[in-house]
């Protein structure tokens, strides 16, 4: 048995759950009572292990990552902002809104990789 939505967050004010699908490469924005209100399909969201790509700051700002690269989605899940790439297999993506930097980890590597954004 395959797991495909295996990413789940929810909104710094909690109007708005966000769901990824890995193997298909897709994002699902969803409101609180369960209507969809846009999905946002990308070959870089697929990814091939069962993790958790997304992650949304306590700022607002949604990040969903595949296997090599990680985007920023804007708060209504319809389009990407940014993307930054990487040459390892990411599994863990966290956003630091002291200092506006994005900070990846990778499968199998115990280093850290950070990225300064634009976002404020």
């Amino acid at each position: 048995m395959s797991c495909t939505v295996v990413g789940v967050a929810v909104s710094p004010d909690g109007k708005r759950v966000y769901v990824t699908d890995t193997l298909n490469g897709e994002l699902c924005t969803l409101t609180m009572d369960g209507a969809v209100t846009a999905t946002l399909q990308d070959p870089p969201f697929t990814h091939c292990y069962n993790a958790c790509n997304i992650h949304v700051a306590a700022s607002g700002q949604v990040f969903v990552f595949g296997n090599t690269s990680v985007e920023q989605v804007d708060t209504d899940g319809k389009q990407i902002l940014a993307t930054f790439d990487v040459d390892h297999f990411l599994m863990y993506v966290y956003f630091n809104v002291d200092n506006s930097k994005l900070l990846v980890g990778f499968h199998g590597n115990d280093s850290i990789t950070e990225f300064k954004t634009n976002s404020p």
